[in-house]
């Protein structure tokens, strides 16, 4: 009898084995599609924005700041953290992206001017303060933080938006 099961058992474990692995495998896809279309996006900014230097994308596990860019010689990383291309939509990932190659045009032209609120001035030749602004909002969501928009986009266009943190009343707390 205990034989007679025998291939049943066999027929289960190897089931359980390879829905495991396709789940890994699954998990893996997900990332060159991730990566591809964040690095899409860096292509199409880059050239608009006039940078030459590479910037090449990396979908990695965590990342505090959820998207960061990091030099190199002659090169520039940008890390996204593994889901979170997927969180945005086309405009919000152009958004953020465009904010990562201000830091990338800052750096390669006043290398000592580096600023959130330069970044984004910068990312604004490309993009609109509003779609910022949602960006910011999706951000600090995620990651549980409240930030001044004013800090961030400068205080004139946060005034000019609808949003809480425009408001002179509004409470603001600092992103460390």
């Amino acid at each position: 009898m205990h034989l007679s099961t025998f291939p049943l058992r066999l027929a289960v474990a190897t089931a359980v084995i390879y829905c495991a692995s396709s789940t890994n495998v699954a998990a893996q896809d997900h990332i060159p599609v991730q990566q591809a279309r964040v690095q899409q996006a860096v292509d199409d900014l880059t050239a608009r924005l006039g940078i030459a230097d590479a910037v090449h994308v990396s979908i990695v596990p965590a990342n505090r700041l959820l998207m960061s860019v990091e030099p190199s010689e002659h090169t520039f990383e940008l890390k996204v953290e593994d889901g979170w291309a997927d969180t945005l939509d086309d405009s919000e990932l152009t958004a953020a992206v465009a904010h990562e190659l201000g830091h990338v045009w800052i750096f390669t032209h006043h290398p000592f001017l580096q600023t959130e609120q330069l970044a984004n001035e910068v990312a604004m030749r490309l993009v609109s303060p509003k779609v910022l602004a949602q960006l910011y909002d999706k951000v600090w969501t995620r990651t549980n933080v409240r930030g001044d928009l004013a800090r961030f986009l400068g205080p004139e266009v946060a005034r000019g938006l609808a949003s809480p943190e425009a408001s002179p009343d509004a409470p603001s707390t600092q992103i460390p």
